[in-house]
């Protein structure tokens, strides 16, 4: 195995798919490779069949059969994982266990359940962006300079996060083109990585970003999730904004999916 040098590739170990969904999307967003694993004979198995070192694992304590212990063990007796971070991630750790895992190497701890902004500072400080380049740096230079003028006018303002349900390799910006033409010339359009797309909206308020969003639906291939944020309800500066519109598509994106499971659920209760 060789030392990735483009984008950072995170394994997350947890049992629950909810949290390795919940994880998987926010690292996702924000621009970082993902790999899950339910438990530690998977997470060997991702680990040997990957072609390059993972550059962080996420290790929930609490495995079922081999527990995260003895994935811990495995990774730091073996010569090409033993400098790789482990970062604890559990709502069942003791002191004692937490102790024994920073014992054993680990060297962050996060506690369940989580906010978004909680992981992702974690994780940035273990391994840094998810690329030399951050593209989030972009959206909070242009929105911190329109939180500005939004504040000396006393006027609202808007930030929409838009994520594709897959990754689009390179048509992301050519997307972004398309939405230009939908909207005003005050409004910006970034793309922020391969399947999330950041709107700013000036003037315009949470109802407002709603008719956007609705608005340009039909420029937008196959199905997407949305989150809003608007100033100043929501967040005083921009990374207030940037955080809460984050969480705002988490939630929408985990709506959607337990109601999926319980239109599953329903469907296959009348056929038994």
């Amino acid at each position: 195995m060789e030392e990735k040098n483009d984008k950072k590739c995170v394994l997350i170990v947890d049992d629950s798919a909810i949290i390795r969904f919940m994880v998987k999307e926010i690292l996702e967003a924000e621009g970082y490779d993902i790999e899950t694993a339910s438990t530690a004979e998977e997470a060997m198995l991702k680990i040997k069949k990957n072609k390059e070192l993972f550059d962080l694992v996420i290790v929930d304590i609490n495995l079922p059969h081999q527990d995260g212990f003895a994935l811990m063990e495995k990774l730091k007796s073996s010569s090409e994982y033993k400098d790789v971070p482990v970062m604890i991630l559990s709502g069942y750790a003791t002191a004692s266990s937490v102790m024994r895992a920073i014992k054993m190497g680990a060297i962050e701890y996060l506690s369940k359940p989580f906010k978004t902004e909680e992981l992702l500072k974690r994780v940035e400080k273990i391994i840094g962006p998810p690329t030399e380049k951050n593209l989030y740096l972009e959206l909070q230079k242009i929105l911190k300079s329109e939180i500005n003028r939004a504040r000396r006018g006393n006027l609202n303002l808007s930030l929409v996060l838009a994520k594709y349900e897959k990754k689009l390799k390179n048509e992301i910006s050519g997307i972004a083109e398309r939405i230009k033409q939908k909207i005003r010339d005050i409004d910006t359009v970034l793309d922020v990585n391969s399947n999330t797309l950041a709107l700013i909206l000036p003037l315009t308020g949470a109802n407002g970003a709603m008719v956007v969003i609705k608005k340009i639906k039909d420029r937008l291939p196959g199905k997407w999730h949305f989150g809003v944020a608007t100033y100043p309800d929501n967040g005083k500066d921009e990374q207030e904004l940037i955080n809460f519109a984050k969480e705002s598509l988490m939630k929408e994106i985990l709506n959607l999916k337990q109601e999926m499971a319980e239109i599953k659920q329903n469907q296959n209760g009348k056929t038994s």
